[in-house]
C-alpha cells in the first residue's frame, strides 16, 4: 500500500503531535513533579527516546511527501 502525498503529510503532523505529548507528559513531568508520583530515571530515559524516535519519523515523512 502507498500513502499519496497528503496521507504522508498528515501521518507526519499526527507523529509530530505524540513527540509533543510524549515531551510534554514525561520529560517535562520529570522535573516538574506534580500528580500522583515522582516520574522515574528509566522512565524519563525511555519517553524521551520515544519522543526522539517519533520526531524522527515525523521529519522522514514530510521529506518523503515532499518528493
Amino acid at each position: 500500500m502507498k500513502l499519496d502525498q497528503d496521507q504522508l503529510t498528515l501521518l507526519s503532523h499526527y507523529f509530530a503531535d505524540i513527540s509533543k505529548v510524549i515531551v510534554a507528559s514525561v520529560v517535562i513531568g520529570f522535573f516538574v513533579p506534580i500528580g500522583v508520583g515522582p516520574i522515574t530515571l528509566p522512565v524519563f530515559a525511555v519517553g524521551t527516546m520515544v519522543a526522539i524516535s517519533f520526531l524522527v519519523l515525523s521529519i522522514r515523512f514530510v521529506k518523503v511527501s515532499s518528493l
